[in-house]
């Protein structure tokens, strides 16, 4: 028994090795062509207004029987899919009352909005999410979100998929906005699990970022290695499958995903 325990200590330890060493840097790459205003983890609050439109939006596939989509809904297309994949695992464990109502907005119609609703409603154009076509006001045709079994599932499951629950509960005074559980933001793996685990609103994540400047994730069998840097050039693991995102600020986050060891 005592050898066994020896045996599960040791492999404990050298997973936890494995999880926080840094891998081999040894491939440069350049961000000279990179846009500092796209990417996944943009940041776009009161405080930073958008600075370029998205640049693949695709209407948003029909998910599953019972989901309602407005007609013509907007959203760049990867998260499109992501949404689609969330919303037909939710109705494999019988969560099907979703609507969608909102997606992308124009910058012309969501100053029409302020201006026909006022700040209560709509932040000013520039200032909203929904011009990123990363975000998705997702509803329940059961009655309020916070209160349905859409929301509470959504609540524990979005990350899973990439998502996050843009303006959580408790975390107003970060995020300048009343908690909204309708309101879900795209940033991908392993950003929303690491935001999530945390309990982190996205300018938590990208100030942590900046203080940190990488850290290492396993999720399920696929390891992340996170990096942030406000250099046109960096190196990062030897890898194929990187994806590069601006912050809408002064840096980078590059995402890599690591070759198994």
């Amino acid at each position: 028994m005592k050898k066994l325990i020896g045996v599960l200590l040791i492999v404990l330890i050298l997973f936890q090795f494995y999880l926080t060493r840094t891998p081999a840097l040894t491939n440069k790459i350049s961000l000279k062509d990179a846009s500092l205003y796209q990417g996944d983890l943009v940041l776009i609050n009161k405080q930073t207004e958008i600075q370029e439109d998205p640049r693949n939006l695709g209407k948003i596939p029909k998910a599953a029987t019972e989901t309602h989509i407005e007609a013509g809904l907007l959203v760049q297309q990867h998260v499109g899919t992501a949404l689609r994949q969330m919303i037909r695992r939710a109705e494999k464990v019988g969560v099907r009352q979703f609507q969608i109502n909102s997606a992308y907005r124009s910058g012309k119609l969501q100053q029409q909005l302020y201006e026909e609703y006022g700040a209560d409603f709509a932040l000013p154009a520039g200032h909203s999410e929904h011009q990123t076509g990363l975000s998705v006001d997702l509803g329940s045709t059961r009655g309020k979100m916070s209160q349905s079994k859409e929301g509470r599932w959504l609540v524990k499951n979005a990350h899973k998929f990439g998502f996050i629950i843009r303006y959580p509960k408790g975390k107003e005074a970060v995020t300048g906005i009343s908690f909204e559980p309708w309101h879900i933001r795209y940033v991908g793996l392993p950003h929303s699990h690491k935001m999530y685990e945390e309990d982190w609103a996205l300018e938590e994540y990208i100030a942590y970022l900046k203080q940190e400047n990488t850290y290492k994730m396993r999720i399920a069998d696929q390891t992340y290695f996170v990096q942030y840097t406000k250099q046109r050039s960096i190196r990062i693991p030897d890898t194929p499958l990187f994806q590069v995102s601006g912050t809408n600020e002064h840096g980078f986050i590059v995402t890599s995903r690591l070759k198994q060891e």
